[in-house]
C-alpha cells in the first residue's frame, strides 16, 4: 500500500484504484475506481431493463452534526430511484476498513430511514480475518451485502465491463 498526501497535507492511503472518467447513459462522471465504473454500467443496465427508475453518482452527502471525531460526513456512491418513487443507496467497496463501519453506524443513528446496500468487489472469506469481522459488523447497519463479482461474471458479454 502506498501513502500519498492530499492538498491539506492529511496522509491518505492509496489503494491502487484506477480512476475512470466516462459517460454512462446520459451521465458524465468521474469515478474513483474501475469497480465504481463497472457498477454504474450495471445500474444503467437495470434502468434500461426497467428494474429501477434512475440512478445518480455521488450526489448525496450525509452529515453527522453531533460528531467531533472520525467521519463527520459521508458521500454515498450511488443514489438509486426505485420504480415506486422511493430511494435506496448503494456503496461500492473493494474492502472494508473500520472507518466504513463507523459511517454505516452513524447513518443508522442519525438517519434510520435510509436504506444502504453494500456492494463488495468480492466478499471476504468467512473466517477470523479482519475483513470477515468488518463484514459481520457492516451486516448490522446495511440492508444487504452484494457480491459484485458474481453479478459481473453472470453479465459479462451482455455488459462491456472494464
Amino acid at each position: 500500500m502506498k501513502m500519498g498526501y492530499e492538498t491539506n497535507m492529511r496522509i491518505v492511503k492509496v489503494m491502487g484504484n484506477k480512476p475512470v472518467t466516462a459517460t454512462v447513459g446520459d451521465k458524465f462522471c468521474h469515478f474513483r475506481s474501475t469497480f465504481e465504473y463497472n457498477w454504474s454500467l450495471y445500474c444503467e443496465f437495470r434502468k434500461e431493463q426497467g428494474l429501477i427508475k434512475d440512478w445518480t453518482f455521488e450526489q448525496t452527502t450525509f452529515k453527522f452534526a453531533g460528531e467531533t471525531f472520525g467521519p463527520v460526513r459521508y458521500l454515498i456512491d450511488f443514489d438509486i430511484l426505485n420504480n415506486d418513487g422511493t430511494f435506496h443507496y448503494e456503496e461500492c467497496k473493494g474492502r472494508l476498513v473500520g472507518r466504513d463501519n463507523t459511517k454505516f453506524r452513524r447513518v443508522a443513528k442519525y438517519r434510520p430511514e435510509i436504506v444502504i446496500d453494500l456492494i463488495m468487489q468480492r466478499l471476504p472469506r468467512k473466517n477470523k480475518s479482519k475483513g470477515a469481522n468488518r463484514r459481520r459488523i457492516a451486516e448490522k447497519y446495511v440492508r444487504r451485502i452484494v457480491d459484485a463479482s458474481v453479478i459481473f461474471s453472470q453479465l459479462r458479454g451482455v455488459i462491456n465491463f472494464k
